[in-house]
């Protein structure tokens, strides 16, 4: 079914998914940039989901006159640095995948707020979508047993730190 978890190859999701935004990508001169990121064990339809509302995030709040670019890196976790997300499983291994932008940002203090669902910190009439987008994000990390966050500041873009387990238990 849709709901088993796999070996998933994150640079062919990503490929694929960038592949989706050609269009988009172009019209907005935007550059969307992937390290290289590892397999880990997830349900292929949710990790394409993830990434694909990061994505058309960063490409949907940018700047009218910078062109979007989005850089995704990803690193191994130490176990110090485990160790301070108190909601993992120290006893896993675990990747972190960060999606950066050059957007419009938004104020720390909402950084929590916006994983809610509806809960949108622009005007309605400013930006189209629906608001389910971060929601769903966070839905798809916490079913992977995995954490996510986000770090920004009005005008100076926006990080989403993506911490899932390589190998689920």
């Amino acid at each position: 079914g849709d709901t088993a978890f796999e070996k998933v190859d994150l640079n062919l999701s990503l490929d694929k998914i960038v592949e989706d935004f050609d269009l988009l990508i172009s019209e907005k001169n935007a550059v969307v940039y992937h390290e290289r990121l590892p397999v880990i064990e997830a349900i292929p339809l949710q990790i394409n989901q993830l990434f694909y509302n990061l994505i058309s995030n960063s490409l949907k709040y940018s700047k009218k006159t910078v062109a979007p670019v989005v850089t995704i890196t990803s690193k191994m976790l130490t176990a110090k640095e485990i160790a301070r997300h108190p909601n993992i499983d120290a006893a896993n291994t675990y990747c972190e995948i960060s999606v950066k932008d050059n957007g419009i940002g938004f104020q720390q203090q909402f950084a929590d707020q916006i994983f809610l669902i509806f809960n949108r910190l622009h005007d309605r009439n400013h930006f189209s979508g629906t608001g389910i987008g971060l929601a769903l994000c966070k839905k798809i990390v916490l079913n992977h047993h995995g954490d996510i966050y986000a770090v920004s500041n009005e005008n100076e873009g926006a990080l989403f730190q993506i911490i899932l387990p390589v190998k689920q238990q």
